[in-house]
């Protein structure tokens, strides 16, 4: 394939794995049994629907020209990894409701969100690599390093509950 998608498209990806990821959040926030871990999904949560609004803004700041044509991807490996990502990503709006549904620890839950960003984290690397304007990649750096941000904001919260033996989140 020489021309995948349009970088329109690819925003209509992200745009929607900060839904889902907003969606999870919130309904781990609910189920949350302990103020702190409640906390920090109500903070993440707050922090997806920012980065929808981001993506929004970023995608109608950008001239019509790099929305519209194809992505040139002669070898299709652009195509290929996105729709790997895509394909392989925890947060389909399906997979947050059910997930969520199946544990019973803070500590999956945090497990689960930490994977999240790692796989958002790679993904938005694809999609900077893929734009053609450089305003557009400045602003996908920062959204990535956000990615990055949570993931170490997880990654603290998953420690400190281990270590405080505070497992329960039902």
């Amino acid at each position: 394939m020489f021309v995948f998608g349009t970088a329109e498209d690819v925003f209509t990806m992200a745009i929607r794995i900060e839904e889902n990821g907003h969606a999870f959040y919130t309904g781990a926030a609910a189920k949350a049994s302990d103020s702190e871990t409640k906390k920090l999904f109500q903070e993440l949560a707050a922090m997806e629907a920012n980065h929808i609004q981001s993506f929004k803004s970023l995608r109608s700041s950008l001239p019509e020209s790099a929305l519209s044509p194809g992505i040139w991807d002669p070898e299709g490996l652009a195509e290929s990894y996105l729709q790997a990502s895509a394909d392989t990503h925890i947060f389909t709006i399906e997979a947050a409701g059910s997930r969520l549904e199946g544990v019973n620890t803070a500590q999956e839950v945090l497990n689960m969100a930490i994977q999240f960003e790692k796989d958002s984290v790679a993904f938005f690397l694809g999609i900077k690599e893929m734009l053609p304007d450089p305003k557009g990649k400045s602003e996908i750096d920062q959204l990535i390093r956000a990615e990055m941000q949570h993931v170490q904001m997880l990654t603290i919260a998953a420690r400190n509950l281990s270590e405080s033996d505070m497992a329960g989140i039902a």
